[in-house]
């Protein structure tokens, strides 16, 4: 039988035979798939994904005397009788595509040379050459006796997504092992890597609780609150020995819900065998406070989002592409938007979900636009995937009315409206009849000792710190922005909390990312009109720890524009409408009920948007991902010239200008990047970045070297003269 590689020589001259190939990753594929069950579905996957490489116009690519050459769909065509299987073997490349059966057949019969979706060469064409690929996978690997068996896919309102996310998922396991086995063409010890990275519950446990004493030890809270922390923990130790499913908790800030979410995560894993724990948080800007507690805790934490550092170590950055660790810290956006994308370097740890405990702190900010299909999907990887999925939030969202969710789920809390009552730590005032000028909102500020303002746009807090930072004295009035680099809020965040400790003066002006797990601990707050679960965030910065009486005024400025996009508008209208009905109590969890009902059972917002459902209907899966956006607006990273980290922005400058930029380069520059919505004014001030590539030097999109220090504060970070952009978090 003709000899048939894998691949070109390695840097030893070893050439990798294809059974070779096939084998390793047949091995891993049905590993990967077992973790939901379907291992004799990962094995064909592996067995027949490179069956295409049988052939002489594959061998030639090898040989660099042909190019553009399709070897997927010959393996897609050979199990053409398992549908979802044949369409993942034909998208382990190019991504996937509902609608192939056209292409399998003009390949098997060489009616057409190419394939329609991305023009390259079918490898495999004709009866006779596919017998001698069937033939090879035959002889050299085996046929397996257990046919591959699959799951039923749950019904849904979008009654193609549970189907179109089983795709994905199979889809993350034969690539996951593609390019391990792949890989270790090159470097054996990478086959290692691929061992699972389970979580070892106990020893959390005892960490958590030995954590847990030394912060009640130390703390100065009140002695009430504490008992009410006390049982809101007990409550999610409690609830972890429930089966498996969907749960809530609904508790009011500042009742120590990051600690009790672990301990029912940990003590979930350890009775059910859960491998892992995935936290998911709104915002970049809250990653850093929250990921330190939780590696003081459980020791090997992984951060995944878009701003994570992992030096240089290739097995660290491995173990982040596959999101093999026992616990994994990410964003809504990197983990939601990762069960709707295409391609197949983007689904690599989609696999590694399955049977985990999924926590979303501030399960709030799931946007109603996307809420049908998020929540879904979710129930999606409970009930086919052996996931379990805790949402937790101050203000839980009344999904239950939409009815494009099957909402089924368990409250942890046994009595949430008695832990609101019992937690009333704000008075608020609703100053909201007319508008306050924001040199009032100064003028009032700059006489209080510990005060915090958050505004809806950043011009508006730009204007208002301003303001206040001629009325006080120097180094007593701060900003916090998402155009503040990673390093510079850390540092801000680090030097506010110690000046509200020992109580000296401290002012700070905000936009909304601190509303959301920051822990800074103000008497008194003003709060510009926003959506309620706005308001209730920002009012848990408020006597945060239960002693004496917190403040808090509600009003709406005095400006031309007041909002940075309709849907935050009409939220805060609702607020109002609220007002006019009763005062609101952001106590009472009615009144929080009754206003997400308002919202939810808008006709704009009563089902995800009418585009993505289109998508999702016609099984258009490079349309759903277009569509499933949790942020539309298309923002450039910038390295900026933070004055504390000098060192680091020259060394990536030089780095930047003399070698171009890689992905380590911009894993090392994360510390020091932002992220901007202002292009037009960053390709007149910023300088472009570089990569080398075989065409050539080529300039990489969305990516800036801001020029000078003038456009960066050392206060309020990146601004322009004209500055007017959103404030959209990730």
């Amino acid at each position: 039988m003709e000899t048939y590689y894998s691949r070109p020589e390695n840097k030893q001259g070893k050439k990798e035979e294809l059974w070779q190939h096939i084998i390793k990753t047949k091995e891993l594929a049905s590993k990967f798939a077992g973790d939901f069950g379907e291992d004799a579905a990962g094995e064909w996957l592996g067995i027949f994904h490179d069956a295409g490489k049988a052939s002489e116009m594959f061998q030639g690519v090898l040989k660099h005397c042909e190019h553009n050459v399709n070897h997927a769909a010959a393996g897609a065509y050979l199990i053409m009788g398992y549908k979802l299987l044949s369409r993942v073997i034909f998208a382990h490349h190019d991504g996937l595509k509902w609608f192939i059966d056209d292409d399998l057949k003009n390949s098997y019969s060489g009616n057409a040379e190419n394939d329609s979706f991305t023009g390259k060469r079918f490898a495999v064409s004709g009866k006779e050459q596919y017998e001698t690929a069937f033939g090879y996978i035959r002889d050299r690997v085996g046929i397996p006796k257990e046919k591959p068996v699959l799951k039923k896919n749950i019904e849904s309102y979008y009654k193609n997504l549970p189907v179109m996310l089983h795709s994905r998922m199979l889809l993350s396991c034969l690539c996951d092992a593609d390019y391990t086995a792949s890989a270790s063409h090159e470097d054996e010890s990478i086959l290692k890597l691929a061992e699972e990275n389970t979580i070892d519950a106990v020893h959390i446990i005892t960490k958590l609780g030995s954590y847990r004493e030394e912060i009640k030890r130390k703390s100065n809270s009140d002695s009430k609150l504490n008992r009410l922390r006390d049982i809101v923990y007990e409550s999610c130790v409690k609830a972890a020995e429930l089966p498996s499913g969907m749960f809530t908790l609904t508790a009011p800030t500042g009742t120590g819900k990051t600690l009790a979410l672990l301990s029912f995560a940990v003590n979930h894993a350890k009775l059910y065998s859960k491998r892992r724990i995935i936290i998911v948080l709104p915002f970049l800007s809250i990653i850093s406070q929250n990921a330190e507690i939780y590696r003081v805790i459980c020791g090997d934490v992984l951060e995944a989002h878009s701003m994570a550092s992992y030096g240089d170590d290739d097995n660290v950055k491995l173990l982040a592409e596959r999101w093999n660790s026992p616990v994994v810290i990410t964003t809504s956006v990197k983990f939601f938007e990762a069960f709707f994308k295409s391609k197949p370097s983007d689904l690599r740890f989609l696999h590694s979900i399955s049977n985990s405990v999924i926590v979303f702190d501030e399960a709030q900010c799931i946007s109603p636009e996307l809420m049908g299909t998020s929540i879904e999907t979710l129930r999606t990887m409970c009930e086919m995937f052996g996931c379990t999925v805790l949402l937790s939030t101050a203000t839980q969202p009344a999904f239950d009315i939409r009815k494009d969710i099957e909402f089924h789920h368990k409250e942890i809390m046994p009595d949430p409206l008695s832990l609101y009552s019992q937690t009333r730590r704000v008075d608020v005032e609703w100053d909201i009849d007319g508008r306050t000028p924001l040199e009032q909102i100064a003028e009032e500020m700059s006489v209080h000792n510990s005060v915090c303002c958050v505004l809806n746009r950043k011009d508006h807090t730009h204007k208002l710190f301003d303001l206040l930072s001629d009325k006080c004295p120097e180094g007593e009035c701060f900003y916090i922005s998402t155009d503040m680099c990673k390093a510079h809020r850390d540092n801000v965040l680090k030097e506010i909390g110690k000046r509200l400790r020992s109580g000296m003066p401290c002012r700070l002006v905000s936009t909304s990312c601190i509303e959301a797990g920051v822990d800074l601990d103000f008497s008194c707050m003003y709060r510009a009109l926003a959506p309620l679960e706005s308001i209730i965030q920002c009012a848990g910065r408020c006597n945060r720890n239960g002693r004496g009486e917190g403040k808090m005024t509600v009003f709406i400025p005095d400006e031309e524009k007041l909002y940075p996009t309709s849907f935050i508008g009409n939220a805060a209208n609702i607020v109002k409408l609220l007002m006019t009905r009763h005062l609101v109590d952001i106590c009472c969890p009615d009144h929080i009920r009754e206003y997400f009902e308002l919202i939810l059972s808008d006709r704009n917002y009563d089902h995800d948007k009418n585009k993505l459902v289109s998508a999702i209907d016609d099984y258009d899966f490079d349309k759903t991902e277009k569509e499933y956006r949790i942020i539309t607006q298309n923002g450039v990273n910038v390295l900026v010239p933070y004055y504390a980290k000098t060192e680091l922005f020259t060394e990536l400058v030089e780095e930047a200008r003399t070698k171009g930029i890689s992905k380590a380069w911009m894993r090392k520059a994360a510390p020091i990047t932002v992220t901007s919505y202002r292009e037009d004014k960053l390709s007149e001030l910023a300088e472009r970045c570089f990569i080398y590539t075989k065409h050539g030097k080529e300039y990489v999109p969305g990516w800036y070297i801001l020029l000078g220090d003038k456009y960066y504060d050392n206060s309020a970070g990146l601004h322009f003269d004209d500055e007017s952009s959103l404030d959209y978090l990730v």
